[in-house]
């Protein structure tokens, strides 16, 4: 049964700055007592920002992989494909002209990319739409209760094909997240994250999903 109230506050008024202010602990304890969204709520694209994830090593591979590697990310979206399930994306900050999928060769090709602005111009900004992800309700490996997923495995190279994200409602404007990636030890590391409404609308991703 979901909380009315979370550390003295109703979930009604809490917001992103509420949520920066719980450890990992705590989110964990929030997200637990929280409610799935269904399918058909979750439409647009959503504001998306980290939490605490806990160690000092954690904040650093969350920061690569999501900031580093690809440039600041902005966004999840969704889009409902039937009352059981959808798709989804992320967004990201680039003035690259290309992203790969492929989280190394990402790395490699940013690296590349600084060492080029040395002698040229930054290109323009851009935002860039990609790692695509199925969407779902399942039994939260959590706590066995209904869980908003995103699943990674079908679009993505390694090692973004064992990323799994859960979803759960706050309030009607934000929504408190956990990934968790099969090589940094599954559901046993968490990485928690927020995401925040109104959404914009749904664009696509850059390359469509498959018809």
């Amino acid at each position: 049964m979901a909380l009315d109230i979370f550390l003295g506050k109703s979930l009604q008024e809490y917001g992103y700055e509420d949520l920066i202010g719980l450890d990992r602990k705590q989110l964990m304890a929030l997200f637990c007592q929280l409610e799935s969204p269904s399918i058909s709520e979750m439409n647009g694209e959503y504001r998306a920002a980290l939490l605490d994830n806990g160690h000092v090593i954690n904040q650093l591979l969350a920061w690569f992989y999501l900031y580093f590697t690809w440039g600041p990310w902005q966004h999840k979206a969704f889009e409902p494909i039937d009352a059981h399930c959808g798709h989804g994306y992320n967004t990201f900050v680039t003035s690259q002209s290309s992203l790969s999928e492929n989280c190394i060769l990402a790395g490699f090709d940013k690296m590349l990319h600084i060492a080029k602005l040395l002698f040229q111009v930054r290109s323009p900004a851009r935002m860039a739409r990609f790692l695509k992800n199925n969407t779902t309700i399942v039994a939260s490996v959590f706590d066995g209760r209904p869980s908003f997923q995103l699943n990674y495995r079908y679009y993505n190279q390694f090692y973004t094909n064992t990323m799994i994200d859960e979803l759960r409602k706050v309030n009607d404007r934000l929504f408190l997240g956990i990934g968790r990636l099969k090589v940094t030890f599954g559901k046993y590391n968490p990485f928690p994250f927020a995401l925040m409404g109104p959404p914009d609308p749904w664009v696509g991703p850059d390359i469509p999903f498959p018809e």
